[in-house]
């Protein structure tokens, strides 16, 4: 049976594989299914050629082994392959003829989930008509919106199954362009009922489709223009629709019960009851749409409506001066004062714009806002909270390794190598066996196309430490040979192509990704030896606090150890200790080194511990003292370091600092302002004491893993930022998932650090505010909150970043303005006293106005209200200059008068 197989396949007789299949039993085909899986595997290899590459088999054997899965196998082993056997439309026939599958039913009902099927509705209905299938609504509706034509080749089409397009369309994909005509066209025909189709259109508004699906159908009812006579009867499904969470479909019911509102049908108290989710939505013009839907109702009534003016307070939960304005025009003109409109208003008081609340004067009290100050709390960087939990067992380093891979690169890594230096050797009998599912998740890890570095280094050293395991517990293990050998298998297909790198082999001959990653690699390596040799000496670079600060007390306890058994340290492992250690209080650390530590050790850590201090003694480690000095002081030249040979090395590299600026590019219409930063090149010298922080700036290529080298040089992250900077943020309009996503992993990384700024934090800063990704500025905000709360927040700074990129439009200004107004005013007083302080520096680099200067004129107003503040007197100049242009006379001469 399978030298048949094998003979019909090798021989490509594709004609003789159905007589072949009708001949067996349903046992034999069931046994024949590993044999279809292996064949089928061998001939999917790739092969490269010069110019292209193919799969190892013909089409014919693809199709030999097509029609064998699909009549030998169960709807499990057969998977969701919509459309490789489905090619040939005569075969499939066929082969259903004398062999449908009792799932197949269910099988193709289930492709409404599938990216690309080779069958369409005219099959379905072939296929139902004939038993193989019953399709469901959904199945029918789904494949029905695909095919825009021979809708009246099939009675039903009309009758019944255009209505499930209406209720189960493609989720895929937007409606083809001829569907809108042909639709108009139908119903012009009557041969689809008008008004149930305008039903349908309204009811997609709650349906939970796409933004597209949703839009087709707002823009089918549009084309449609239903009359007045039609909204009215309608209006049971226009009010269901405003509450969708899609705004063009609200915004499309608002514009039709704009038209009707006049009418004595119209149901007033029914949109009252949707009037306040309305108004509190952040879509502008869904909130607008609303106000100006409420302003007729009142012109048409003419009487004071309680339901409607309760609901109106809703619209001051926007904090756009144009919304509240218009809202309080209408409460102004059409409601009169009272103890219900004054307690309805009173909730949203704290929110009122202070121009808007001296218009409201007669109908809110007229308080002070009063806000909380905060408790200033001290910024730590080490303390108890974030101290890490130190592996107690072999049984804690299992359950810890899944963590690592999940989350690579963070301070898992590091406590997964400490833990495997100090636990490998101590499995037994009992706890290996929780090692088998830790080795199964690493090989599924490493076997994928595209993996961390720092999980190509992690899961490289489980698995190699799983081989030595094995050697030790054959029995327990035994299953970590055929794992290991089907990884082996799968990495075998893809050494073909020339970019993939071997994973699978002894750690010291890895790609580890390029030369940031080499430190990691080396000292990935040396943990690997100390496990085969059962050295249990712990790493410098284990971090003891979270996310990766070594405590100095913990730093001086192990240059303690080393220097009392007389062990050299690694080089770049000890580096690493250096660039994390924490600096901020070292008075008790400067105390034990100078009591527990001798000849060198304790003449670095002195001078790495003191700022005022100078290199003393035997300089016998260039790169220790020269890794302590741009760490503790990166800004200082030292005299004792000039004949270490590291001249070569540009000073942005070493201080953080660079030159940057905001630049017009008038001859380039794609980037029209940049923010350019001067990164030097630098190309890896080989040295004696080659430099951590070397590998980093030498790595000329962009990758992924850019953020996660914040941990690495927690004390000075200028590195880091002018690299995404330069990558990701030379352009306010780059919308590509992959540059957003360094930034927005940068901006948690920075959020988690909790440290202060340094020049190029308040750049990188500064940027994020404006980017076009609502998440990443909403992260910016929650970095400044916490800055000011702890009082490390230099505002001047931050607003000259902002204000020099914005004087030339780097990016639309409503991106700052939103994200102030939804996350920044009215924190707390302090908050407050920080945000005047940063607007005002960002209009003091403004010179000609911008595009929406007003938005930001109008929060200073507010902010300065709220502070009792004065206009700063640098600014008056520019006020009076700007005052000249017609939107920003009026707004310009109220702040003159504060």
């Amino acid at each position: 049976m399978k030298e048949r197989l094998y003979e019909i396949l090798n021989e490509e007789k594709a004609h003789e594989i159905i007589p072949f299949l009708k001949k067996l039993t349903t046992e034999e085909r069931k046994a024949l299914v590993p044999t279809i899986k292996k064949l089928d595997r061998e001939i999917s290899k790739i092969v490269m050629t010069k110019n292209s590459y193919h799969t190892s088999g013909s089409a014919n054997q693809h199709s030999i082994i097509d029609i064998a899965s699909f009549v030998c196998m169960d709807q499990k082993h057969y998977g969701k392959n919509y459309w490789s056997l489905f090619r040939d439309k005569e075969q499939t026939e066929k082969i259903l003829e004398w062999g449908c599958p009792d799932w197949f039913s269910d099988f193709i009902n289930d492709s409404v989930d599938a990216e690309f099927t080779a069958f369409n509705y005219q099959d379905i209905l072939g296929w139902a008509e004939k038993g193989y299938v019953q399709p469901r609504s959904e199945l029918l509706g789904y494949h029905l919106s695909l095919q825009p034509y021979d809708l009246e080749k099939f009675p039903e089409t009309l009758q019944t199954h255009f209505w499930y397009l209406c209720e189960f369309p493609s989720k895929s994909l937007p409606f083809t362009r001829e569907w809108m005509p042909l639709v108009q066209k139908l119903i012009s025909e009557k041969k689809i009922d008008r008004k149930r189709f305008l039903k349908e259109c309204l009811l997609a508004a709650n349906r939970n489709f796409n933004k597209n699906v949703t839009g087709w159908f707002m823009d089918a009812f549009n084309a449609l223009k239903p009359s007045d006579d039609e909204l009215i009867m309608l209006q049971d499904e226009l009010m269901a629709g405003l509450a969708s969470v899609q705004s063009k479909a609200v915004n499309t019911i608002l514009a039709h019960l704009k038209k009707i509102v006049q009418d004595p049908a119209f149901r007033t108290g029914e949109f009252s009851y949707f009037l306040p989710n309305l108004l509190s939505s952040e879509v502008k013009t869904v909130v607008a749409a609303s106000l100006t839907v409420t302003e007729k109702i009142f012109q048409k009534n003419k009487t004071r409506s309680e339901n409607l003016g309760m609901a109106l307070s809703a619209a001051f939960v926007n904090k756009d001066e144009s919304i509240q304005t218009k809202a309080a025009k209408i409460i102004l003109k059409y409601i009169p004062v009272s103890e219900e409109i004054k307690e309805a208003l009173a909730d949203y008081a704290d929110n009122i714009l202070a121009n808007v609340r001296l218009e409201l004067a007669q109908y809110i009290e007229n308080r002070q806002l009063e806000l909380d100050t905060v408790e200033t709390e001290r910024l730590e960087l080490i303390n108890e909270e974030c101290k890490v939990q130190e592996l107690e067992s072999f049984e804690d380093l299992m359950f810890l390794l899944p963590q690592a891979i999940e989350t690579p690169g963070n301070y898992y890594y590091d406590l997964v190598l400490a833990g495997l230096i100090r636990f490998a050797d101590e499995a037994d009998t009992g706890s290996v066996k929780l090692f088998e599912p830790v080795f199964q998740k690493a090989c599924k890890t490493i076997a994928k196309w595209e993996v961390n570095h720092f999980n190509v280094l992690l899961c490289n050293l489980i698995i190699n430490y799983g081989l030595l395991l094995l050697e030790k517990f054959p029995v327990e293990l035994k299953n970590l040979e055929k794992i290991y050998k089907r990884t082996c298998e799968d990495e075998a297909a893809r050494e073909v192509y020339s970019t993939y790198h071997k994973k699978l082999k002894p750690i010291k001959d890895i790609y580890a990704g390029g030369l940031a990653m080499e430190p990691f690699k080396h000292i990935a390596v040396r943990v690997f030896n100390q496990i085969a040799s059962g050295d249990k000496t712990p790493l410098f670079s284990t971090i003891t606090h979270e996310p990766c600060w070594i405590s100095p007390e913990v730093l001086v306890e192990r240059f303690e150890m080393y220097q009392n058994r007389n062990i050299k340290p690694d080089d770049l492992d000890l580096q690493l200790a250096l660039q994390r250690c924490s600096l901020e209080k070292t008075s008790d650390a400067l105390q034990l080194a100078q009591q527990k530590l001798k000849g060198e050790y304790q003449q670095l850590l002195l001078f790495f511990f003191n700022k005022n201090a100078a290199p003393k003694g035997k300089l016998e480690h260039p790169s220790w003292w020269i890794t302590a000095g741009i760490t503790r002081s990166p800004e200082m030249v030292f005299e004792e370091f000039k004949d270490f040979g590291y001249d070569d090395i540009p000073k942005e590299f070493l201080t953080g600092n660079y030159n940057w600026k905001t630049i017009d590019s008038k001859k380039n219409s794609y980037y029209p302002v940049e923010l350019n930063i001067s990164v030097p090149k630098y190309h890896l010298s080989k040295r004696p004491h080659q430099l951590f922080l070397e590998y980093f700036i030498a790595e000329q290529k962009n990758f992924s893993e850019t953020p996660l080298f914040i941990w690495s040089f927690p004390n000075t992250l200028g590195n880091v930022f002018a690299k995404i900077i330069k990558d990701c943020l030379f352009y306010s309009g780059i919308a590509e998932v992959y540059e957003r996503g360094l930034v927005l992993n940068t901006a948690q990384a920075l959020h988690q650090m909790k440290k202060p700024l340094d020049a190029m934090g308040y750049l990188f800063l500064g940027t994020i505010f404006l980017d076009g990704d609502k998440v990443i500025r909403g992260t910016a905000a929650e970095i400044w909150l916490e800055h000011v709360s702890h009082k490390v927040m230099d505002n001047a700074r931050l607003g000259q970043v902002i204000g020099l990129h914005e004087k030339l439009e780097w990016a639309p200004v409503k991106r700052f303005t939103d994200i102030v107004q939804h996350q920044m005013l009215n924190v707390s007083k302090d908050h407050n006293l920080a945000l005047e302080e940063l607007l005002t520096h960002i209009l003091l680099q403004m010179e000609t106005p911008v595009t929406n200067l007003k938005k930001i004129l109008d929060i200073y107003h507010e902010i300065l209200a709220l502070n009792q503040s004065e206009v700063d007197k640098n600014l008056k100049e520019k006020l009076n200059n700007w005052k000249d242009n017609s939107s920003l006379k009026k707004i310009c001469n109220l702040l003159l008068k504060k």
